[in-house]
C-alpha cells in the first residue's frame, strides 16, 4: 500500500528543543514523503505585577512577531539545507502555542514538538506546550528531547535512548 502524501506540523521557538523537533519532523518527511508546515507562536510578555523601571522601551507587537520570525529562519536555516529535501512552508502566528500548532494540526498526520524537560513542578506551574499537545491534538504527536548526538545519527535514536 502506496503512502498518501501528508503534512507534518512542527513546532519552533528557536531553541535546542525545536531545532530538535523540525530535525526529526525533516527526516520523517524525507522518509514519508510528507510536506512540512513550521510553526512559531509569538505574543506580547505578560504585564508584570510588581512595579518595576523599564531599561528599554517595552516590545511592540511588530518587534515581537520580527523576532518570533528571526527565530524561525535561524532554525529553519541551521536545521533543513537549501534547498530542502521535502516541500515546507513555515507561519508566524501571533497567540498561544499550544493551542495553535493542535489547531495548526487538525488536518495533519502529525503534530512534532520539542520537550523543555523542566521537571513536573515548572510544568505544573508554568504549562508545557508538549503536555498541552499531546492531550488535546486529534493527530498523533511526538515530543522530541533536545539531547547532543553525534553528526549524522538520527533523531529516533534519541527517543530509543531516553526511554
Amino acid at each position: 500500500m502506496e503512502h498518501e502524501k501528508k503534512l507534518i506540523v512542527v513546532g519552533v521557538d528557536g531553541g535546542a528543543e525545536g531545532d530538535a523537533a523540525l530535525r526529526f519532523a525533516l527526516e520523517e518527511a524525507e522518509r514519508t514523503g510528507d510536506s512540512i508546515e513550521v510553526i512559531t507562536a509569538w505574543d506580547l510578555e505578560p504585564i508584570p505585577v510588581a512595579p518595576y523601571i523599564p531599561l528599554s522601551d517595552p516590545p511592540t507587537p511588530d518587534s515581537r512577531l520580527r523576532a518570533a520570525q528571526a527565530r524561525q529562519d535561524a532554525s529553519m536555516a541551521r536545521v533543513l539545507g537549501d534547498p530542502p529535501k521535502v516541500e515546507v512552508s513555515s507561519r508566524v502566528i501571533r497567540g498561544d502555542a499550544k493551542v495553535l500548532l493542535v489547531e495548526a494540526a487538525q488536518h495533519a498526520r502529525l503534530l512534532v514538538v520539542g520537550s523543555r524537560a523542566m521537571g513536573p513542578v515548572r510544568a505544573v506551574l508554568l504549562g508545557s506546550v508538549s503536555r498541552y499537545c499531546a492531550h488535546h491534538s486529534g493527530c498523533p504527536v511526538v515530543v522530541v528531547p533536545a539531547v547532543e548526538r553525534s553528526a549524522g545519527e538520527p533523531a529516533h535514536t534519541d527517543l530509543a535512548r531516553q526511554t
